[in-house]
């Protein structure tokens, strides 16, 4: 191994110590960017659901800030656990349940929440079809939720 690759190994060992190290300011900044998403639909909700059906524009917002939230919800949950020091969950729906499982979150409120995996795959994988009544559904409905799993989260860092 040449002084070059030594330093490339380096380096790359550092930042991963780094990232872990900011692992706090990771979850930090990813919360205050769920809470932005939140706020923003919350503000705005009755106009989108009033143009929901019938602007374009308004329903590439909104399914982009919640397809937002859904990423952000779980990768928080995924590094609340590595940082609690258990295992990787093997799926979206697994952080979300482990979140209760391990006392975390509660129980009752995870099993209630893990539809926000779904949520993310749908509108992931699912764009051919029509997103509007999960949408609707989502911003007359989910958006306690995602107070509430605000809520759990910051009570944890």
């Amino acid at each position: 191994m040449d002084k070059n690759e030594k330093q490339w190994y380096f380096s790359c060992a550092l930042q991963r110590q780094n990232r872990y190290l900011n692992m706090k300011e990771v979850l930090f900044n990813k919360l205050q960017r769920l809470k932005e998403e939140t706020k923003y639909l919350g503000d705005n909700k009755p106009k989108l659901l009033r143009t929901l059906k019938s602007s374009i524009e308004t329903k590439k917002i909104v399914e982009r800030s919640v397809y937002l939230c859904t990423e952000i919800v779980l990768d928080i949950a995924d590094l609340i656990l590595i940082r609690k020091g258990y295992p990787k969950p093997s799926s979206y729906s697994d952080s979300i349940y482990k979140l209760g499982d391990y006392g975390l979150i509660s129980q009752e409120f995870s099993k209630k929440f893990v539809y926000i995996a779904g949520l993310r795959n749908f509108l992931a994988h699912d764009y051919q079809e029509n997103t509007i009544p999960e949408l609707e559904n989502f911003l007359k409905h989910g958006l306690k939720d995602l107070i509430n799993y605000i809520k759990a989260v910051e009570t944890l860092l």
